[in-house]
């Protein structure tokens, strides 16, 4: 199956480690730059708990378009959170910087999903919930 996938240059890191996890996995997996190659098929927006909005929207300029036209349903975006359960309580850090930026950026119709940098198998409900998307 074929992903896209969109983070900000702040997040290169952790990108790069879920990248590497998905390819694994046997993900074909495309980098997003200006804009999604194939709009009608399922973009990851990957985010962390330090993601800076304003790099974020300028980086993947195309997610403002989705917020101000979320009608347009062939845009297949899943937010992605990133985080480590070993420095941070997800639920927690997603009560600040992420949850506002998730808030002012994606529509409700758009439910993050949780990638656990430290687990042994992050990608454990991923397969479940990449279906809603495809659909």
């Amino acid at each position: 199956m074929r992903l896209q996938f969109a983070y900000a240059p702040g997040d290169k890191e952790a990108a790069l480690k879920v990248l590497s996890e998905l390819k694994k996995l046997g993900y074909d997996v495309l980098l997003v730059k200006d804009k999604p190659l194939y709009p009608e098929e399922v973009i990851l927006a990957l985010f962390t708990e330090d993601t800076d909005r304003e790099e974020f929207l300028k980086a993947l300029p195309w997610l403002k378009e989705q917020k101000d036209y979320s009608s347009l349903k062939y845009l297949r975006v899943m937010p992605f959170f990133v985080y480590s359960s070993k420095k941070t309580d997800p639920e927690e850090a997603f009560e600040g910087n992420p949850g506002e930026l998730y808030e002012d950026i994606f529509s409700g119709e758009f439910k993050p999903y949780g990638w656990d940098l430290d687990r042994k198998d992050p990608e454990v409900e991923f397969k479940r919930v990449l279906s809603d998307y495809e659909e």
